[in-house]
């Protein structure tokens, strides 16, 4: 009777279940949407050289996003390149590609908070007087992780306005130089104006990916 009894509580034991396993791959892409250069002529004649190709900045960031540098899971950090993560790098024309879930062209930093990647804008400011590049790198929760800025000033040069006459005399005791200055009038202005350069552009996207520390 109990080798019965024992032989049905074995037939009745509950298998142990199995636990589903779940996989979660994180994504090693770094993701950038880089917006055209947007610029704002503020300069009263709009006689300043200001014109510039919208895409630099996005075609720049294509060469130098190699200076960033990523965790080395040590503490420190290595170039993104040792770091086995791809950089993936957008303009307003492909990144309907990669998202096409939000219009980046109405709210390009709200789209880059919703998608969790980097944003990149670039402002130029010109007035009579000076011409400021700004870009700025901002993370997928709207932070500023780095800024590069460059400026061109105008120069302004002052010509005095003089006669000056020279004599040379000579006699018997040797050679005499004589110097007459005449009326001095009012200087003249002679302005260099700024100008919005690819150069400029250039500068500050190479310092804006200098020593850039993503996660």
């Amino acid at each position: 009777m109990l080798a019965f009894l024992l032989s049905l509580a074995l037939a009745q034991e509950v298998q142990p279940e199995v636990a589903e396993t779940i996989t979660v791959e994180a994504s090693r892409d770094i993701q950038f949407y880089v917006a055209p250069i947007r610029v704002y002529n503020l300069t009263e004649t709009q006689q300043i050289e200001s014109v510039v190709d919208t895409d630099a900045a996005y075609t720049y960031s294509g060469s130098y996003w190699r200076n960033a540098q990523v965790p080395n899971d040590t503490g420190g950090y290595m170039p993104v390149l040792l770091g086995d993560r791809d950089v993936m790098i957008y303009n307003k024309r492909s990144i309907q590609y990669a998202w096409d879930n939000c219009n980046y062209n109405r709210d390009p930093l709200g789209c880059a908070i919703q998608n969790d990647h980097f944003y990149i804008e670039t402002v130029v400011h010109v007035d009579d007087h000076q011409l400021v590049v700004k870009s700025t790198m901002y993370n997928s929760n709207a932070q500023i992780v780095s800024v590069s800025r460059r400026t061109d000033d105008m120069i302004i040069t002052w010509i005095k306005q003089q006669e000056v006459t020279h004599i040379q005399k000579q006699d018997r005791s040797g050679t005499t130089n004589l110097t007459h200055y005449g009326k001095e009038e009012l200087p003249l202005r002679w302005d260099q104006p700024h100008k919005l350069m690819d150069r400029t552009i250039q500068q500050t996207m190479l310092g804006l990916w200098s020593n850039i520390r993503l996660y």
